[in-house]
């Protein structure tokens, strides 16, 4: 399953950018999509190609690391309440605070670019993300699974 409410994490005080990563990672390691260097790997590329993603109305991160770390595709998602701060990816001198992080954790076998693209046609509008940040973990969860089998 690429999309579990068990993997949508809503982020309601304040926590570090780090502590929200490994989280994240946490939920895809317990249903053993990724290894137990999948955490790391996501922070140590973070700091090298930040995730944050201005996107002119909001913000959104989509922190990833490399197949080695990875025994199945599969998504977390974080809903920021909390103000996590991201380099953005563009201008990694400048900070976005993302409504929502979708972790991605996706084996070498997956269709990585057609994921992404209805990942960014699901995220693209702001009042479709601030509807998404509104639901239950379930909801989230059935939302993303739709958008991206869908397209």
């Amino acid at each position: 399953m690429l999309f579990s409410p068990e993997r949508v994490l809503i982020f309601n005080d304040p926590i570090s950018q780090t502590d929200a990563l490994r989280q994240l990672a946490a939920t895809l390691e317990t249903q053993g999509l990724v290894k137990a260097s999948f955490a790391d790997g996501v922070l140590a590329r973070e700091e090298i190609y930040p995730t944050g993603i201005f996107m002119e109305t909001h913000s959104i991160a989509i922190p990833h690391t490399e197949f080695e770390h990875v025994n199945q595709t599969g998504f977390a998602i974080g809903i920021n309440r909390s103000g996590i701060e991201f380099q953005r990816t563009d201008e990694p001198d400048e900070i976005v605070k993302p409504e929502i992080i979708v972790m991605m954790a996706i084996d070498p076998t997956c269709e990585k670019v057609a994921i992404i693209q209805s990942l960014f046609a699901l995220l693209a509008d702001k009042a479709q993300v601030d509807y998404l940040c509104e639901l239950a973990p379930e909801d989230i969860a059935k939302e993303f699974t739709n958008a991206v089998i869908t397209r």
